[in-house]
């Protein structure tokens, strides 16, 4: 028999293979035992696991050291964490919660965001967030990249509207005066990609066919690097607490390997406390100057996007600092994850980074009854 519960929570993931079949075990653990710890009971299912016949799910919960399985009621809250480029995965998924719904009205804790290009115009609506903002367009043919580079210092930064962590991220850079192109960055599955084209035109037609029919963006080559020529950002976690309130949870500077053109931690990067590496890269009022300049915007970011986008819960935003100690607003990501906290011993930030969506959760159950 299912367990009655007023206030469950399910963690919605895609099934993979392994011991425990979904990703992020770790996580979903932690989430499960805070989850218990807030009076909330918390279990971990796939769309594949929903019986919607009988309204129940069968869903993963972890108690005594150990992952269980048995059938809940559905959630009253789903968080979601599934990550998926399966088109027909994801179709599934919508059908499956679309039919959930009308059988059990759920809360979801936070919505996705619709695309960096979607972010990109929301954002610049607000004149405060314009001069940190790198200037955007969409890629539509080898053509409009052309014209980009010839009027752009003959680079280019491309990345795909809905990639994550640097896949399919390109630096196009066309050389000296002749008509070679060099061509660095990352594949799908996060290989490198370092290759050279004789001629524009056979570089152009390469860059065509490796975007196919994903609408990408085109920015300007930002030297976004350290001392060392090695690529870093500033991620911020935006988290609402157990009051429905945003709070900054913590931040992390990462730093990618020197021939990436990305710092993602899933490209082989390393994580550092922030204001100690931005005090070591541009000097202590510099480095303190540029900390607080990101900390105030990424405090601005999150309210301005849910004027537009609906309710969130939590925001992953990647600043970028020039050799001049330029600010720039990279990405904002709204499935964000955390294992920077633990890799730079920001055990404080870790913790909260899993309270808060299960705090958040209670305040939204608790803001319904």
């Amino acid at each position: 028999m299912a367990k009655l519960s007023k206030g469950a929570v399910g963690i919605l993931v895609a099934k993979s293979e392994g011991t425990v079949p979904f990703a992020e075990p770790a996580f979903c653990r932690n989430l499960c035992i805070t989850g218990e710890q807030q009076g909330l009971e918390v279990y971990v299912f796939s769309p594949v696991s929903v019986n919607l016949e009988s309204g129940l799910v069968a869903g993963y919960f972890y108690e005594d050291g150990r992952w269980g399985r048995k059938w809940f009621l559905p959630p009253d809250i789903i968080y979601d964490r599934y990550f998926s480029r399966d088109r027909r995965q994801l179709n599934q998924k919508q059908q499956t919660l679309s039919l959930l719904k009308k059988s059990h009205p759920f809360i979801y804790l936070t919505r996705s965001l619709s695309g960096k290009w979607s972010v990109y115009r929301t954002l610049s609506r607000y004149p405060h967030f314009i001069p940190y903002l790198p200037e955007t367009v969409k890629y539509q043919d080898p053509a409009g990249l052309s014209e980009w580079l010839n009027s752009h210092r003959k680079e280019a930064f491309l990345k795909p509207q809905m990639g994550t962590q640097g896949r399919r991220t390109l630096h196009v850079k066309m050389l000296g005066a002749g008509d070679e192109i060099q061509i660095t960055g990352r594949a799908g599955n996060n290989n490198l990609i370092n290759r050279r084209s004789p001629s524009l035109k056979l570089g152009l037609e390469w860059i065509d066919k490796f975007i196919g029919r994903r609408p990408f963006l085109i920015q300007p080559y930002l030297e976004l690097s350290n001392t060392e020529g090695e690529p870093f950002d500033i991620r911020v976690l935006m988290q609402k607490n157990e009051t429905g309130r945003w709070e900054n949870t913590g931040m992390a500077a990462r730093v990618g390997r020197k021939e990436s053109v990305t710092s993602n931690l899933h490209g082989g990067g390393t994580a550092h406390k922030a204001i100690p590496y931005l005090i070591s890269e541009y000097g202590s009022h510099t480095g303190r100057k540029i900390a607080t300049l990101i900390q105030e915007l990424a405090a601005k970011i999150p309210e301005a996007l849910e004027a537009h986008c609906g309710r969130l819960a939590e925001l992953g935003i990647d600043f970028g600092v020039d050799r001049n100690g330029k600010v720039w607003i990279l990405e904002v990501n709204s499935k964000p994850g955390r294992t920077s906290f633990v890799k730079i011993g920001d055990l404080r930030s870790a913790r909260k980074s899993i309270q808060n969506p299960m705090g958040y959760a209670r305040y939204l159950l608790h803001s319904k009854s």
